[in-house]
């Protein structure tokens, strides 16, 4: 799955108006999106008594004073939490709409929003700031951050420093004046700009499930649709083996006849013995039979042995690789899968990610257990 940063799908339209206002284009393309960070603000709240199930009710509430706009407009992202502390990303649910859109006009269907200080690289104890067109960017730890102009960014960053005298400071920015002096002397300095096409979101989101495509409806019609497939190959297979094996026996009873009726007259006498004449629709019928034979084989068992782990995984099958007797698939969003038992006697079965294709694909091995 490719990662867009929401200005670079600006860039593919003749304006900005016409992302945000043109006709809406058919989604080509899932794709994860980084969104401009100085739109969402990290908010903490104490851990609320009642049951988790309200506080997605609670917490607008107690936010209200903070966040200085219409709870019921804006979206709440619990991005971590502790026994006695939860830190939401908050975000106007306009502006989300708004990203939508752009993603849309662009031919991209966004499954995660996320802010884009998380693209900055992460290390402990390290402020990493990076600039994107004149915007500071800031990550502060492995979900926490933000993004301002410079005026206000590098005194925050100051504060930060002060009030957490332990941490380091690193900066990548294309002119080093940009830097106050203070912070220049004790920053570690590198020009190097941000890749959008790499980093990790850190389960962070700030799309809404209600904006969301039914994606998981659609990875389990592709997932038994391709299950379907290879039931109905076998089934056809075995169907067609135990017509043609009826159908010629029939056919050589028949022959068998016509064959001594013919013999008789041109020979004018009786066949001493049927094996002769035998011999060849045996060797067809043993041909069959090691066809049938086929349809058991170590293949074909250990596809069959993958319905009791693959059965409601909720993935998305990408390739599969048959050998001899064992089998490789390449599967998208495998988390559910991940945490069931992948236990199917008389197999070894394995579940990694796929480093070639990227964080969201795994794949799958099941081979044979020998002896």
């Amino acid at each position: 799955m490719n990662t867009w940063h929401i200005f670079d799908l600006e860039k593919r339209q003749v304006e900005l108006e016409n992302a945000l206002k043109g006709p809406k284009a058919d989604a080509t393309e899932l794709a994860s999106l980084w969104v401009p960070s100085e739109y969402t603000s990290i908010h903490y709240v104490d851990v609320p008594t009642a049951p988790r199930r309200k506080w997605i009710d609670i917490i607008p509430w107690m936010l209200e004073d903070k966040i200085l706009q219409d709870p019921s407009e804006t979206h709440f992202s619990l991005i971590h939490e502790t026994p006695e502390q939860l830190t939401y990303a908050v975000t106007s649910i306009d502006r989300i709409r708004e990203w939508k859109r752009i993603s849309e006009n662009s031919s991209i269907e966004a499954v995660s929003m996320t802010p884009d200080y998380l693209a900055l690289p992460f290390e402990e104890n390290i402020i990493s700031v990076g600039w994107r067109e004149g915007i500071i960017l800031v990550r502060t730890s492995l979900k926490e951050g933000f993004a301002s102009k410079a005026p206000i960014a590098w005194p925050l960053i100051q504060k930060f420093l002060v009030e957490n005298p332990s941490y380091r400071l690193s900066i990548s920015i294309p002119d080093k004046n940009l830097i106050p002096l203070q912070l220049l002397k004790i920053a570690r300095v590198n020009e190097s700009k941000i890749d959008w096409t790499f980093g990790s979101n850190e389960g962070v989101d700030l799309l809404p499930k209600e904006l969301k495509r039914n994606l998981k409806s659609s990875l389990i019609n592709q997932w038994s649709i391709a299950a379907g497939i290879i039931c109905i190959a076998i089934m056809t297979s075995l169907t067609s083996v135990i017509i043609s094996t009826s159908s010629l026996e029939n056919s050589i009873a028949l022959y068998q006849n016509k064959n001594v009726d013919v013999f008789r007259k041109i020979f004018n006498e009786n066949i001493p013995a049927t094996s002769v004449l035998r011999s060849k629709a045996e060797a067809n019928l043993q041909r069959l039979f090691e066809q049938k034979e086929a349809l058991d084989s170590p293949i074909i068992k250990t596809l069959r042995s993958l319905q009791s782990i693959m059965t409601n995984c909720e993935c998305e099958l990408v390739g599969m690789v048959l050998n001899e007797s064992s089998v490789q698939i390449s599967i998208r969003n495998a988390g559910k899968l991940s945490k069931k038992s992948l236990k199917i006697d008389g197999y070894r079965v394995s579940l990694i990610p796929d480093k070639l294709a990227g964080e969201d694909n795994m794949v799958l091995s099941v081979i044979p257990s020998k002896g």
